[in-house]
């Protein structure tokens, strides 16, 4: 073999390298950014808090599927420091106690229950209004997400002092909560 085409056969390997790559059909990309490294399923649930014109809707990350009563749970639980910094507010007081939940169908109840008769009127004579609506909106937007099939949404909710028969109730409807 002549010294030209010693020298000729590598970029001739070459060449054949690069036409056998390129006609594999993936095209060629830069970095690509997108977002977090996986860790696994992360929720959004929706929580209505207020601000300046009422109720706010604010989505809020949960570690699991989101479900009616972590929902609830979270909204009585208030806004975090983040949330107050935009703005964001509660009309509602934080429980001593975690509310009971049950969803079946379209029909959510949730009950309050005290141990000390002293939090119950605390608590529960400004649940009118938005802080009510706070209430009934957080809970019929997460029914919505585990039943994307449920129309309409029916939230009861009733407070009762251990011991003693459910003493006040409230309930509201999906319909009056912003879109």
């Amino acid at each position: 073999m002549s010294p030209v085409h010693r020298a000729a056969r590598p970029a001739l390997l070459l060449l054949a390298g690069a036409l056998l790559l390129g006609a594999c059909g993936i095209p060629t990309t830069g970095v690509v950014g997108s977002g977090e490294p996986a860790t696994g399923i992360r929720s959004t649930t929706t929580l209505y808090f207020t601000g300046e014109d009422g109720l706010v809707a604010v989505p809020r990350r949960l570690p699991q599927r989101p479900d009616v009563a972590a929902a609830v749970r979270l909204l009585f639980q208030g806004p975090t420091r983040s949330e107050l910094s935009r703005g964001v507010g509660s009309l509602l007081r934080k429980l001593k106690k975690d509310p009971t939940v049950r969803a079946d169908d379209a029909k959510v109840s949730i009950e309050l229950l005290f141990d000390d008769p002293a939090d119950f009127p605390a608590t529960v004579k400004p649940l009118v209004g938005d802080a009510l609506a706070q209430v009934v909106c957080t809970a019929a937007g997460a029914r919505h997400a585990e039943d994307p099939d449920v129309v309409s949404v029916e939230v009861v909710i009733t407070a009762t002092v251990r011991g003693t028969k459910p003493q006040w109730s409230a309930e509201g409807r999906d319909a009056t909560c912003p879109a």
